[in-house]
């Protein structure tokens, strides 16, 4: 007992201890620092999903990375994983479903769009992507929603 008490006088004085950054500060970096250094970027994102893996946003802002550097697959890989943390984000739907256009795979891109204005109604882009899928069908209902969806997204735009 008196051997622990003299190593602990011998510590010296009590000092606080130093946190590190939270999950949502290295996802703040990493927006911080896209339009900068992308490298970085993805490297907050990388922090900030170890420090907590349910961050969506931060899921999602990774996978834009990813999918902008050409890594399509890895990029559905993360907008999905983003959905599985929070389903209900329109943009997430959308993302995952450029990802799904971008490997051919129209008919789930569709499937993801409509996912997507199920849960906002009122984004443009969704409906542009969605007319000019629907446009490449050919087929009579495909060409009345390609007209339908070009409608709204031209309404949308002048309103934006």
């Amino acid at each position: 007992m008196r051997e622990v008490v003299s190593v602990v006088r011998g510590l010296g004085p009590r000092r606080g201890c130093r946190r590190a950054p939270s999950a949502r500060a290295w996802y703040e970096r990493g927006v911080a620092l896209e339009s900068t250094d992308v490298a970085a970027a993805h490297d907050a994102y990388e922090r900030a999903l170890a420090g907590n893996p349910d961050l969506a946003d931060a899921r999602n802002n990774l996978g834009r990375l990813v999918h902008e550097a050409g890594e399509v697959a890895a990029a559905e890989a993360c907008y999905r994983l983003a959905l599985c943390a929070s389903r209900d984000v329109a943009v997430y739907w959308f993302n995952l479903g450029v990802a799904l256009e971008d490997q051919g795979r129209r008919a789930e891109a569709i499937a993801a769009y409509r996912e997507a204005l199920a849960r906002d109604e009122r984004l443009p882009d969704v409906h542009f992507n969605l007319a000019r899928l629907y446009e490449r069908s050919g087929d009579a209902a495909s060409a009345q929603a390609a007209v339908r969806h070009w409608q709204l997204y031209l309404a949308l735009r002048r309103t934006a």
